[in-house]
């Protein structure tokens, strides 16, 4: 009771907004350098195409394309910024004095940095519900723009739906739209075929019907159907085969990508990949890592806390600062790396998701609880 009747409401009122002009400074310092990373890019880009730069409105597109990209590089970076935030925070607390105080009124770690890990995790919080769905719209916005104004023409495609997998593919004599039910494992067999044939003028050739189709270097086989086509006597087939323009070894199912769903959809849209049999990791893991991101950055507060607040230099800690910003990215790259992991069905992807970021977490509880131990 006498540690709560001390508790220095001003003291850690002034503290906490510290922390939050750090993260403000750091957050527009790196967003300022990105943007103008991400604008001198479109620059070049848009300067390569004839008649582009002829354009009125040219600078105008190419600031708004730049501004377009601002919520993801800002959804991107505000681990990083935060980390690099609580870390100088921390250094000025030591500088001061102010852990100091709150230490001589038997105040501790844990304690102590309660209010920033509820601050950062509120702002991750506001990250995941507002600025997630914001980056998703801006850039879907941005693809749109980017494809009218650099974009080329797509010769395969694929899309997911309730009714089956629809794939595009391209053969010498024009292309071909297929359906199915689902795929194997393996990637490499398609089952319950239609499939649709076009010229290179876009007219409609005839439809064929197999119970698999299957990837020979740049043949499609198809075993079991009927070949829809008027001019042919016998439709039924054992065996069928259709040359492609390109060698594949399996059927390269390029879904819509995670990063640009809101996460209810991306749920729906893993739902829809595991009944057709596609592979669904990477989209499992991002959606994972985007739920429990969050907690991530109240990790990184964890572990910097008690790294920056143990060390005794009065002055500017250069050493130990970088030590942390080290074990900061440190813990990104594991992130990433089990990301990778996951991604290539090499990990499960529920430990390749939340497994780096629990890990993370019981590091920081484990530090903060060692030191508060030694202190006492």
């Amino acid at each position: 009771m006498d540690n709560y009747n001390t508790f220095p409401k001003k003291l850690f009122s002034y503290l906490i907004k510290i922390f939050l002009k750090n993260i403000l400074l750091v957050l527009l310092i790196f967003l300022f350098l990105i943007f103008l990373v991400d604008f001198i890019e479109i620059y070049r880009r848009a300067s390569e195409k004839i008649n582009f730069n002829n354009n009125d409105n040219f600078i105008s597109i190419l600031i708004y394309l730049s501004f377009l990209k601002t919520p993801i590089t800002i959804k991107n970076i505000l681990p990083i910024s935060i980390l690099i935030s609580s870390v100088l925070t921390f250094i000025k607390w030591k500088q001061n004095n102010y852990f100091v105080i709150v230490r001589t009124v038997g105040i501790s770690l844990k304690k102590t940095i309660f209010l920033p890990c509820v601050l950062v995790l509120f702002i991750g919080l506001l990250s995941l519900f507002f600025l997630h769905p914001l980056a998703n719209y801006c850039n879907n916005k941005y693809k749109t723009l980017e494809k009218k104004y650099f974009g080329h023409k797509v010769e395969e495609t694929i899309s997911l739906s309730e009714n089956g997998i629809w794939i595009r593919k391209k053969t010498n004599e024009g292309f071909l739209i297929i359906k199915s039910k689902n795929i194997n494992k393996n990637k490499n067999v398609l089952n319950d075929v239609e499939i649709f044939r076009f010229d290179n003028n876009n007219n409609f050739i005839n439809k064929i019907i197999a119970n698999t189709a299957s990837l020979q270097g740049n043949i499609l086989l198809l075993k079991k159907g009927k070949n829809l086509n008027p001019e042919v006597k016998n439709n039924f087939f054992d065996i069928f085969s259709i040359k492609l323009s390109n060698k594949f070894n399996t059927f390269n199912l390029n879904s819509e990508k995670a990063e640009n769903m809101d996460l209810v959809d991306l749920y729906n849209y893993i739902k829809l990949m595991k009944k057709l049999g596609v592979n669904y990791s990477d989209h499992l893991i991002y959606l994972l890592k985007q739920l429990f991101q969050p907690i991530l950055i109240v990790s990184l507060i964890l572990i910097s806390a008690p790294l920056i607040l143990k060390n005794n230099e009065r002055k500017f800690p250069l050493t130990i600062m970088c030590l942390t910003i080290l074990i900061g990215f440190s813990i990104y790259f594991l992130v990433d790396f089990m990301y990778v992991l996951g991604s290539m069905e090499k990990l499960n992807p529920f430990i390749a998701g939340i497994g780096p970021i629990g890990v993370c977490f019981f590091i920081g509880c484990y530090l903060v609880s060692a030191f508060d131990e030694i202190k006492k």
